[in-house]
């Protein structure tokens, strides 16, 4: 079969993507112009091929070969969108935690399958507040990357979070843009649930499109089982009886600000992030506008996605990771060029 670069541009947009999308996603020092010769045309295939998770060998035959953790994908908290919305982003995510874990040389060892038992892992025994950074740190001390996704190419649509396992080693990839800890940190705990309950297996992916308030947050309707345990897993390793049961003395109805003072309190009695209580208040009494604004007095709360990529950047060696690849990793992860 007589494949140009046309061919192969048409080939990888079953993922979704347009060509402008694609050039997006090619090193810094790729020339178009390269595409007109057969040569070129193979390496734009290994290109992409790298880049999207894809059999070459398929590719250079017009077919579309998932490999890595692309091989098996479930889509999660649908919320109405179509599965192949999502293709994209997962084959470009795939491809970024096959790149990131080859870079990265710390072992994975097993999360304690029980919810407590990780809360307690977290916070060194109740030495440290329960919340983003304690998970965080949790995440990558176990060899588990946690990898920031924000900067998608314009117009592919992203998912919230995703767990993967490349080999015997997971990842965690969280590309959802949240102004606070306390959403991003039940992410989190939501991924990291699916990996310590073995939801997951070599060469698989769980693709999460939605874990916001109008979705889930605890759902109501919980049809998929391993959904419901993941969610259940992160209330609980987020503080589970201790926080409903403080919540649940609370008043229905109160002004934000109020709400606000009352989860600071509540955070330094139980050492948990203020804003987790928030959020189970709003779930329980379907308040979230109120919520919303709560976490706006909780300056504590703000800018989890520094904290994402600076611990991204801080344990991961860009020295490592694959010269043509590297250019990649910085423009979806937002790594700063003062790192390089």
């Amino acid at each position: 079969m007589t494949i140009n670069a046309k061919t192969l541009y048409k080939t990888v947009a079953q993922l979704g993507l347009k060509p402008g999308q694609v050039r997006r996603l090619l090193p810094d020092w790729w020339d178009p112009q390269v595409e007109k010769d057969p040569s070129g045309v193979s390496e734009l295939a290994m290109l992409l091929g790298r880049r999207l998770s894809l059999d070459v060998g398929a590719l250079m035959n017009g077919q579309l070969s998932p490999r890595g953790a692309m091989a098996s994908v479930a889509f999660k908290h649908r919320a109405g969108l179509e599965p192949h919305a999502l293709a994209a982003a997962s084959a470009i995510a795939s491809s970024l935690a096959q790149t990131v874990l080859a870079a990265y040389p710390v072992g994975y060892s097993k999360l304690p399958s029980r919810a407590a038992d990780l809360s307690k892992a977290a916070t060194e025994g109740g030495q440290r507040q329960l919340g983003f950074d304690a998970l965080l740190t949790l995440c990558w001390d176990h060899g588990i990357p946690v990898i920031p996704l924000p900067n998608f190419p314009v117009g592919v649509r992203k998912m919230d979070g995703a767990a993967l396992q490349i080999g015997q080693r997971p990842v965690i990839v969280i590309a959802k843009k949240k102004s606070s800890r306390a959403w991003l940190s039940f992410i989190l705990a939501h991924e990291i649930g699916h990996i310590a309950l073995g939801h997951l297996k070599p060469g698989s992916t769980i693709v999460d499109i939605s874990l916001q308030e109008g979705a889930t947050y605890a759902t109501d309707d919980q049809n998929d089982k391993q959904e419901a345990e993941a969610d259940a897993f992160a209330l609980e390793a987020m503080g589970g009886e201790v926080v409903k049961s403080e919540v649940g003395q609370w008043a229905a109805q109160m002004a934000p600000v109020e709400l606000a003072v009352k989860a600071r309190m509540a955070a330094k009695m139980f050492k948990i992030e203020p804003g987790h209580f928030i959020l189970r208040h709003a779930f329980v009494n379907r308040r979230w506008p109120d919520a919303v604004t709560a976490l706006r007095f909780l300056s504590e709360d703000f800018n989890p996605e520094a904290a994402l990529l600076s611990e991204f950047e801080r344990r991961l060696d860009m020295s490592a990771v694959s010269d043509d690849m590297q250019n990649l990793v910085t423009q979806i992860t937002g790594w700063s060029r003062a790192h390089l």
